[in-house]
């Protein structure tokens, strides 16, 4: 039994081995090894390699060329043959590194071409007309290119035509009437293109079509088409997703544009001037939409049909201007997103369901400060409200959590110390504009992922904790301004992304830490922008510069560097490490007790816009090297102590304020008062020899007097010291006298005769 069985196996599979090698003969796979006995068509073969540029002038190439060697082209990458014809039937060059542009052969040659996907490569050039001769396409795929022109009219002689895929181009025009005549068609794809115009044509079309519109997704998101939208969508039963967003339709929507959408999951209307006219009363059609999004359009009031769609998961309803009290029977719905920010929304704050990830609800007017519980909870945006009281103790259970903003309420009293548990994931937290108080969180050591940290315009008091300086590797914003923050700056040691220091108006003291050198992030000007958003959450910062506060959004802070300490006790003098930073574009140093020089090597910092260092004791000279600033657009250096010739320079002259310099005693020079004129050495000369003479002439008197007086002394001491000297003096004295006496009484008798 046992050898006739094993007889029969081996017989069986005999004949099975025998059979698979027949149909492998006479059904090669195109493209694998089992194709070795049908070779794709030569004329074909030609026509792909006319596709190549160096073959044809506005050709394509790249690495998805490669293998295209031999001349089986049924074996070559992204080319797949008909089993039975050797005719090429799809050609898949997606994601391959093409350049160029697609050549009119393309239409050719390939008459029996199905499937064509040349996306997500770098084709330029428009959309040739032949490719309306390949009758046989069942799906184009050019997305994700750089194709520019219109969409050629021949594509409506596409008849079995079912996906066409053109989103992520340059495309223009509009929609070419003869799209409405693709009645096969089910997913149209056009989004992220500058296609203008109406969808008129193209919904009237596609519902006129005999069998009824086969169109299940239809995605025309941020174009620039405008106009009504007909109510002829109504028709399109089998749609499910439907994204019209980011254009400029106007005008109503009413329960007739939905009357027979039963099967549609995705519904996008947002950012279009659009009124969403459904009475409270009405029941939709479908019962499964899974996405809803309507934000930045107009709602009379919150959509009460929401409540019976049991699969909603993401509702987006931000700007569409509702008002009062949230319905109750939202926390009953399994939401996992909920934007309703930027409305005039009032009451306590929603409790929402277990698997709620993203809520925000910023912008509004919400009260009390309880909020979700829930683990699962990623973003939490409650900004711009009204909530009091203090920061609840759940907040520490929010381990999931990466992206919490509280800014801009009334909160108060200490931040939890979270010390059993944390979120130890957050990457952006905002505490910024609120009465919060207490010593710097604690918990925060344990967030090495944090990206933004801003506290600003709070009651922190203490000192900054020395772990700041080393515990955020990944930091690129740390905002601490308008506490009472106390003691110095730490030591900046592992900061090397932070692109964004403001610790202004505190009381913090010491110098102004050379440490600074280590943001290196700053170092060179930022040639590429780094990421201030994270799965949806766009960041923004409130920085001052040039003596205005603005708020800069995450598409401009990847290429904002800015350090702020003024209005401090800080003393010292500027560290010259400081100018290292030469992608600095805002230094502010103001109010401070800094001393010293003002660095000469300050020309470094060449990408510098606004430099403030008034209110200081900085003494000398300006440094030349600050007219060498040429994007320099706002500078004060007024209330110091410098002196000297204000510089000159192209960049200076445009900056003629002299409020500039105003409190500096020394300076001169435009725009203030000339610098008097140095006198030249000949009359310098001249008044020193004026000097020498009258000095001689005081020297001189002196000598005479004092020769006198010692020779004088000299001989009367020596006529007093000696006898006869004495004797012989006093009888020449006598016969001087009598001699005088004799002489004069014969003068008076002569005269008398």
């Amino acid at each position: 039994m046992i050898s006739c069985s094993f007889s029969k196996l081996v017989t069986l599979l005999l004949i099975t081995g025998a059979v698979c090698c027949c149909c492998c003969c006479c059904f090669g796979q195109g493209g694998g090894d089992g194709g070795a006995t049908v070779r794709c068509i030569q004329s074909e073969r030609r026509a792909l390699l006319a596709i190549i540029s160096n073959v044809s002038s506005d050709g394509l190439s790249g690495e998805g060329f490669s293998s295209w060697t031999g001349d089986d082209c049924c074996r070559w990458t992204g080319v797949a043959c008909d089993n039975a014809t050797g005719h090429i039937t799809v050609l898949d060059l997606y994601f391959s590194y093409l350049v160029g542009q697609i050549p009119e052969s393309l239409g050719n040659d390939l008459a029996h071409l199905v499937s064509l996907n040349l996306s997500n490569n770098n084709i330029t050039g428009s959309i040739p007309e032949s490719l309306g001769k390949l009758v046989r396409l069942q799906e184009v795929r050019l997305s994700d290119n750089l194709i520019s022109g219109e969409i050629p009219e021949t594509i409506g002689n596409l008849p079995n035509l079912r996906v066409l895929h053109l989103e992520g181009n340059s495309i223009t025009g509009q929609i070419p009437r003869t799209m409405g005549d693709l009645c096969n068609l089910t997913e149209l794809d056009l989004s992220h293109n500058k296609i203008h115009g109406e969808l008129t044509d193209l919904l009237d079309g596609l519902s006129n079509c005999a069998q009824g519109t086969l169109l299940s997704s239809l995605n025309v998101q941020s174009n620039n088409l405008s106009g009504r939208i007909p109510t002829s969508l109504g028709k399109f039963s089998q749609i499910q997703n439907l994204d019209l967003s980011s254009n400029s339709f106007r005008g109503d929507i009413n329960e007739t544009h939905f009357s027979n959408l039963t099967n549609l999951s995705r519904l996008n209307l947002s950012s279009n001037s659009l009124n969403v006219m459904l009475s409270s009363d009405w029941i939709p059609p479908f019962n499964d939409l899974f996405i809803i999004d309507m934000s930045h359009c107009h709602l009379a009031a919150f959509p009460d049909w929401i409540r019976n769609q049991t699969s909603l998961r993401f509702l987006y309803l931000s700007s569409v201007g509702l008002s009062g009290n949230l319905p109750v029977w939202l926390s009953d719905l399994e939401l996992a997103a909920v934007f309703l920010d930027s409305n005039n929304l009032t009451g306590p704050l929603p409790q929402l369901g277990s698997i709620i990830s993203w809520i925000n609800l910023s912008n509004n007017s919400f009260v009390g400060p309880s909020v979700n519980r829930t683990s699962a909870l990623l973003f939490l945006l409650l900004s711009h409200n009204k909530l009091d009281g203090s920061v609840p103790s759940s907040i520490c259970n929010l381990t999931a959590l990466e992206v919490l903003d509280l800014s801009d309420n009334n909160l108060s009293g200490e931040f939890p110390n979270c010390s059993d548990s944390f979120p130890n994931n957050l990457l952006y937290l905002h505490l910024n504009n609120n009465e919060l108080s207490g010593r710097f969180p604690s918990f925060l050591r344990n967030c090495g992922m944090l990206t933004t940290l801003d506290m600003g315009q709070n009651r922190f008091s203490g000192e900054i904790p020395t772990w700041v300086g080393s515990s955020f590797e990944l930091l690129k914003i740390l905002r601490l301004s308008s506490n009472s923050l106390t003691g110095a700056i730490p030591v900046i040691a592992d900061l090397a992304d932070l692109r964004v220091l403001d610790l202004s108006s505190n009381s913090l003291s010491g110098e102004v830490p050379p440490s600074l050198r280590n943001l290196t992030s700053v170092l060179e000007r930022a040639s590429t922008g780094s990421s201030f958003g994270y799965d949806g959450y766009l960041e923004s910062i409130l920085i001052t510069r040039k003596g205005v506060t603005v708020e800069y959004t995450f598409s401009v802070l990847s290429y904002v560097a800015s350090i702020d300490l003024s209005n401090n006790d800080l003393s010292g003098e500027i560290p010259t490490e400081l100018t290292d930073l030469r992608g600095l574009n805002f230094l502010n140093l103001s109010r401070n007790h800094i001393t010293g020089r003002i660095p000469e090597e300050i020309g470094s910092l060449t990408q510098l816009e606004s430099l403030d260092l008034s209110w200081n004791s900085l003494v000398g000279e300006i440094p030349p090297g600050i007219s060498e600033l040429h994007f320099l657009s706002h500078l004060n250096l007024s209330y110091n102590n410098l002196s000297g010739r204000i510089p000159t320079g192209t960049q200076l002259s445009t900056l003629n304020d002299s409020s500039i310099y105003v409190g500096n005693g020394g300076l001169c020079g435009m725009p203030l008062p000339q610098c008097r004129e140095v006198v030249s050495e000949a009359p310098s000369d001249a008044g020193d020899e004026e000097n020498d003479d009258k000095i001689e002439q005081i020297f001189h008197i002196i000598s005479i007097i004092v020769g006198f007086v010692v020779g004088f002394w000299a001989y009367i001491g020596t006529i007093f010291m000696k006898q006869n000297l004495r004797v012989g003096l006093f009888r020449w004295i006598d016969r001087i006298c009598d001699w005088i006496y004799v002489t004069t009484r014969i003068q008076a008798m002569h005269t008398n005769m």
